[in-house]
């Protein structure tokens, strides 16, 4: 299966999943740590392991992907992963979506992170965190009744401009900028389930994927060049 093939059958079983299921992005994050292993990085937990469960300043949060050191004996089939004492968070990947009314979402996912990410930057500040958000162009949205609407043509496009405008400035978390709430990098997943291809441009989307993981593999090489 080459990539193409792989990061579809990623996002159709994610967008097949009930939304209340917290697994329904594994494959997605199994995809994440294919890419981030055929780049050197050893030890990357998470994904269909289930979620990875770090210490954060308030409490302890879940990731999708999580690279901590050193790295300790775990068991094979080993589940519900909690970062154990001695290890420290190397690398860390958050995987979100917005596949229901867009524009009361979005606001939230911006708070979300920015929370997210400052918490466990206190503890670690030299954490290396990356975050994934696919956008449904095809997302139901909400009538001031409350009822759901289908959306139209372009609906979501301005709303979803600005949210990624927002990540981009949140993307720019490197020496001398050390300021918490901030991100290395991000990759934004454009599909849209009215059509039958899903992706709305499935080369930019493997190409800015691609990026992504350059990105965080590099910020993480200049940190911790002995994890290579």
């Amino acid at each position: 299966m080459d990539l193409a093939q792989a990061l579809e059958a990623a996002l159709r079983d994610g967008l097949n999943r009930p939304s209340q299921d917290r697994r329904r992005w594994d494959l997605l994050a199994d995809y994440c740590i294919a890419r981030l292993e055929a780049r050197g990085l050893k030890g990357l937990l998470g994904g269909s392991r289930g979620e990875v469960g770090v210490k954060g300043f308030g409490r302890v949060k879940s990731w999708d992907v999580a690279l901590l050191a050193p790295l300790l004996p775990r068991g094979p089939r080993e589940r519900g992963l909690v970062q154990k004492p001695g290890e420290k968070p190397r690398l860390l990947l958050s995987l979100k979506s917005v596949l229901g009314n867009p524009q009361g979402s979005l606001p939230n996912r911006i708070d979300e992170l920015i929370g997210e990410v400052s918490s466990v930057q206190i503890l670690y500040p030299e954490v290396v965190i990356g975050y994934g958000v696919v956008l449904d162009y095809g997302a139901s949205g909400k009538s001031s009744g409350g009822v759901a609407e289908k959306p139209s043509g372009d609906s979501w496009q301005e709303s979803y401009r600005r949210f990624k405008e927002h990540l981009a400035r949140l993307s720019v978390r490197r020496p001398p900028l050390w300021v918490q709430g901030l991100i290395e990098a991000h990759w934004v997943l454009e599909v849209d389930t009215r059509t039958p291809q899903l992706f709305l441009d499935q080369e930019a989307t493997l190409r800015a994927g691609e990026e992504f993981f350059d990105a965080l593999v590099d910020s993480l090489r200049g940190r911790e060049p002995l994890l290579f």
